[in-house]
């Protein structure tokens, strides 16, 4: 049996989310797609993480923290980065204001 058999033979849980709002399975998950975007780049690019913390003009550290799939990035960073390594950004906010009473 192929790895592609096993995962959709898997059965379905939810262990890993259990106890975890909403909002923080999105936000690190969109953590997660962010980073991997990033060292994405710097591996097309062909560059170790010093060489691109040199060409993006930051410490080799912060492309490791960027890396890490936990780095929270500001709106300002992200937008500095992309416009850096020529991606496109949008922020969006789809659906309308749910009324709540408090």
């Amino acid at each position: 049996m192929g790895i592609t058999e096993k995962i959709n033979g898997a059965k379905k849980t939810n262990w890993v989310s259990e106890g975890i709002s909403a909002a923080e399975v999105k936000t690190t998950v969109e953590l997660a797609k962010i980073s991997a975007k990033i060292e994405r780049c710097r591996l097309d690019l062909g560059m170790t993480q010093k060489e691109f913390a040199e060409y993006m003009g930051v410490t080799q550290g912060m492309v490791s923290r960027w890396e890490s799939r936990e780095y929270n990035f500001t709106i300002r960073s992200l937008n500095e980065i992309c416009e850096k390594l020529g991606l496109s950004m949008s922020v969006g906010i789809d659906k309308s204001c749910a009324k709540k009473r408090l």
